[in-house]
């Protein structure tokens, strides 16, 4: 039986908590709605885990390549933290200098850009909002609020107008029959009450924008893979028992149809 380095075995296990991260958070993103915030709240912790390690991988398999199979020091990789947009940078500079390019920040929109960001703070430092903001010094801004924005954003800018109308119109229906013997005692994301309307329709205003979120993760994890996967090629000429494995093959479920992803509701 071949017996495959450390560093093999390893980055085989980092392989599989990549991708199990990735798919649980994009399965939680595409169920998550009003009345499931934590849904929200399970997505951007494994999307944020899924997206660092991911980017680590590579930064990892490239420094490794380029310094004979050594891989970079736990201060090395301790002095990266948890910054997922410096990760992305670096990233980008590897996609330069393998041929095998990602998009850069500048060529992202704003939605894409904030999605980056959120999910870099959340792996810092907000995922503790709850906890921290109950101490009166505490100013991050809270994670929900700022995935709610990113959701208005969505709706205004790719969700069907003629899905949207629908939606508001199914909720007013209802609303006109039994909103004066109705109260309604509930909180959206941002905190704000809801009104009766705003109970009935956000549900589905929400599906249809984690349909479109989910879609530009996709579009955002495509490159990543394709980047993974020309590094990865690099195992081949090490020698009898490769460092590292084809890292790309956990991401084969990763699949940039537009209209397969937009229907598809759970991961992989």
């Amino acid at each position: 039986m071949p017996k495959f380095p450390p560093s093999f075995l390893l980055l085989q296990q980092e392989g599989y908590l990549i991708s199990s991260s990735l798919t649980n958070g994009l399965t939680e993103l595409r169920s998550a709605h009003v009345h499931n915030k934590g849904a929200f709240y399970t997505s951007l912790f494994n999307l944020s885990v899924g997206f660092e390690r991911l980017l680590k991988a590579i930064v990892i398999i490239d420094h490794m390549l380029n310094h004979q199979l050594a891989v970079p020091t736990k201060k090395q990789l301790q002095a990266r933290g948890h910054h997922i947009v410096d990760l992305y940078d670096e990233c980008e500079r590897i996609g330069v200098s393998t041929n095998s390019l990602i998009p850069g920040r500048t060529q992202l929109d704003a939605i894409d850009n904030e999605f980056l960001r959120l999910l870099s703070d959340f792996a810092r430092a907000t995922r503790y909002h709850n906890l921290d903001a109950l101490s009166a010094s505490h100013t991050s801004p809270d994670p929900l609020v700022r995935l709610n924005q990113l959701i208005v954003a969505i709706l205004a800018q790719d969700v069907p107008q003629r899905q949207k109308d629908k939606i508001l119109s199914q909720a007013g229906l209802i609303v006109s029959q039994i909103d004066d013997i109705t109260f309604t005692l509930m909180h959206g994301l941002d905190q704000r009450p809801l009104s009766t309307s705003d109970a009935l329709s956000l549900p589905g205003l929400h599906e249809q924008s984690t349909r479109f979120a989910v879609l530009r993760i996709i579009k955002l994890l495509a490159p990543l893979r394709d980047l993974l996967a020309q590094i990865s090629y690099g195992a081949y000429g090490l020698g009898q028992f490769p460092a590292f494995p084809q890292m790309q093959e956990f991401l084969e479920w990763l699949w940039d149809d537009r209209q397969y992803v937009l229907r598809k509701r759970k991961w992989p």
